[in-house]
């Protein structure tokens, strides 16, 4: 699997574990967003459980960057509710995805707002290509 990809998953952990519990809901969202991507079960809870072995590396390109922070609200949103932390945690992958500062809120609030829909990704990038 490649690192970024590992990145991605153990970022989704740190998603569902900022309100200091992970929900069983939450980890099912993990394994479903895994199962779609091709990644296992068993390769999900090898970076779970070796984390150090995983290291940070952005997405490169503004659909990525989305389809990312997008599975990030769906791990926020798995539980039924967006914790503040988790709300926190989005902004800040954000600025580190290189969004600039004036545009995060407002991707953050569109981002949590389409997985409280439950909208498909193709949607999400149609939207977000037609306003580049």
């Amino acid at each position: 699997m490649e690192t970024s990809l590992k990145g991605h998953f153990l970022n989704l952990y740190h998603i569902a574990l900022s309100d200091l519990q992970v929900a069983t809901t939450e980890l099912e969202m993990i394994y479903k967003i895994g199962e779609e991507k091709g990644v296992s079960r068993a390769e999900i809870d090898e970076i779970v459980i070796s984390p150090d072995s995983v290291k940070f590396t952005a997405p490169e390109s503004v659909l990525e960057k989305i389809e990312s922070l997008y599975d990030f609200a769906r791990i926020a949103w798995a539980d039924g509710k967006i914790d503040e932390n988790e709300e926190r945690i989005m902004t800040l992958f954000c600025t580190k995805f290189g969004f600039e500062l004036e545009n995060v809120p407002t991707i953050v609030k569109f981002l949590l707002e389409e997985a409280q829909k439950e909208t498909s990704k193709e949607i999400i990038f149609k939207i977000v290509s037609e306003n580049l």
